[in-house]
C-alpha cells in the first residue's frame, strides 16, 4: 500500500508532530522544487497534442512560464487551459490562456497562499510584506532595516519563514518567496 500526498511544509510537519500516525514519521519526504519551463512546455505540448485543434506552441509556452515551474500550478494552469479548449470549436487564443492562468491563479491563491499565511504570526506577515516591496530576492539587511529589527531577530524569522515553506533561500543573504504569486497577494 502507498500513500501519496503534497502540502506546504509546515502543513506535513504539523501531521507529522500530531503524534497518532506515527508510521508517517517513517515516510519519504520529497521536496518538489520547481520545474524547468522547458519542462513544462514539452508536457503541455504533449498533453494538449491530443486536442481537435492544438495549441499553438507560444501559447504553450506562455501558459508554462505562468506555472514558475510550481508543481500545483502546472496542474490548475494544464486544468483551467483544458477547460477552455474542450469548451471551444477553435484553436485557442492569447485571451483563452490569459483566462485559463487568470482562473488557476485565483485558484491557488486561495488554496495554497491564503492557507499558508492564515497561520503567519503578524511579524511574519511584517517580513513577508518586506519582502515583497523588492521585484526578486531580497537582502535580508534590506528586510531588517525596513523592520527595524536586529540582525538576529531577522534571522529567527527568516528560518521560520523557509520552514514553513512560504518563502526560501535565494543565496547568501538573500531570500525569495517559494509560492508563485505570494509577493503579488501580499502587494494587493
Amino acid at each position: 500500500m502507498a500513500l501519496v500526498f503534497a502540502a506546504l511544509p509546515a502543513a506535513i510537519s504539523d501531521l507529522l508532530d500530531e503524534g497518532v500516525a506515527t508510521f508517517l514519521r517513517r515516510a519519504d519526504r520529497i521536496d518538489l522544487h520547481a520545474a524547468a519551463i522547458e519542462e513544462v512546455e514539452a508536457y503541455y505540448r504533449e498533453v494538449f497534442a491530443v486536442l481537435d485543434h492544438p495549441i499553438n506552441h507560444v501559447l504553450l509556452l506562455k501558459a508554462a512560464e505562468a506555472t514558475g515551474g510550481y508543481p500545483f500550478l502546472i496542474q490548475l494552469v494544464g486544468y483551467h487551459l483544458w477547460q477552455v479548449a474542450e469548451s471551444t470549436n477553435r484553436p485557442l487564443e492569447a485571451e483563452d490562456v490569459r483566462v485559463a492562468v487568470a482562473a488557476a491563479r485565483r485558484r491557488n491563491t486561495r488554496m495554497v497562499i491564503e492557507a499558508a499565511l492564515a497561520s503567519a504570526s503578524p511579524k511574519d506577515l511584517e517580513f513577508l510584506k518586506a519582502m515583497a516591496e523588492d521585484d526578486g530576492p531580497a537582502k535580508t539587511a534590506d528586510i531588517g532595516q525596513r523592520l527595524g529589527d536586529a540582525r538576529n531577530t531577522v534571522g529567527n524569522y527568516r528560518a521560520r519563514l523557509i520552514d514553513t515553506g512560504l518563502i526560501e533561500s535565494a543565496g547568501h543573504g538573500l531570500v525569495d518567496f517559494a509560492i508563485p504569486g505570494l509577493r503579488e497577494h501580499l502587494r494587493a
